[in-house]
């Protein structure tokens, strides 16, 4: 099944956004840059994967940096590494190269310092761990045994740091167990609901609310508008609910500077003992 919400970022949106129900249509443009985060788990064993698009040539360069760089990470990941060297590596490689515009201008090319890789767990997709793309992370190393997202994001035209902009579709609970008595009784009838929906359809999953709309749909366990203009947005008022007790944290996209570009490239690899297995990577 899914394991977080498919993401679809533009340009300088580096992470984090894909459409919610209601939202104002848009278009792909010949100029954007696209990035496709995708997940997949079986019983709550997850691979994440992604991959950056576009259609013009001028996204070529930063595009084959990350690429190369996250192809870098995965060299140098292994037992025992430690992920302060890997992501040294990683912006030594990504910040060697740059983007040569038409007009005769040279943009370098940022490592995004505060976007990791990390560990992954059953049922977690954040487990703890984080791999940096810069040269940080004290001595945390890598073990035997364990699932690794080497995930990289680079940005040209930005500063390499990204900020929180725009409303948030991505949502997971903050753990498996249930809010306080005191806090469930603050709670709405629609929130309470909502909860028992996550909980029963997501766990500790990722999701967003166009899976909420399905699933309500399918099961029609939640009373919503028939029509007029919350009849898309029913969801949003019990969802907040829901993250101004911390049952739920929102997770909003990401941006570096108003029009920059941004790609990123990722692969799930587990650690074995004698190898590094890329668990993502297909014969394309």
């Amino acid at each position: 099944g899914w394991a977080f919400p498919t993401g679809l970022s533009l340009n300088e949106v580096a992470a984090h956004d894909t459409v919610n129900p209601g939202d104002a249509p848009r278009w792909l443009l010949p100029t954007d840059i696209g990035k496709l985060d995708f997940g997949v788990h079986v019983e709550g064993h997850i691979l994440d994967c992604a991959f950056s698009f576009a259609f013009d040539g001028m996204h070529d360069e930063l595009m084959q940096a990350v690429k190369d760089a996250t192809n870098e990470g995965i060299r140098r990941a292994g037992p025992d590494a430690l992920v302060a060297e890997i992501g040294g590596c990683i912006r030594e490689v990504m910040e060697a190269a740059e983007v040569h515009r038409s007009d005769g201008k040279v943009i370098p090319i940022y490592s995004i310092k505060n976007l990791t890789g990390h560990s992954i767990a059953p049922y977690k997709i954040h487990s703890g761990k984080g791999l940096p793309s810069v040269n940080f992370g004290g001595n945390v190393r890598m073990l035997a045994g364990e699932l690794w997202a080497v995930e990289t994001f680079g940005s040209a035209g930005g500063v390499g740091y990204v900020v929180h902009c725009g409303d948030s579709s991505h949502f997971m609970r903050t753990g498996a167990e249930p809010p306080s008595s005191f806090m469930m009784s603050a709670l709405t009838g629609g929130a309470k609901s909502l909860l028992e929906l996550i909980d029963r359809r997501f766990s500790t999953l990722a999701f967003c609310p166009r899976w909420v709309v399905q699933e309500a749909a399918r099961c029609q366990s939640l009373p919503k508008p028939s029509s007029g203009a919350d009849a898309q947005k029913w969801w949003a008022s019990p969802l907040r609910e829901l993250c101004n007790i911390g049952a739920v944290m929102s997770y909003p996209p990401l941006a570096d500077l108003p029009g920059c570009h941004t790609a990123q490239y990722e692969h799930t690899v587990l650690l074995r003992e004698g190898c590094t297995e890329v668990l993502t990577r297909g014969s394309d």
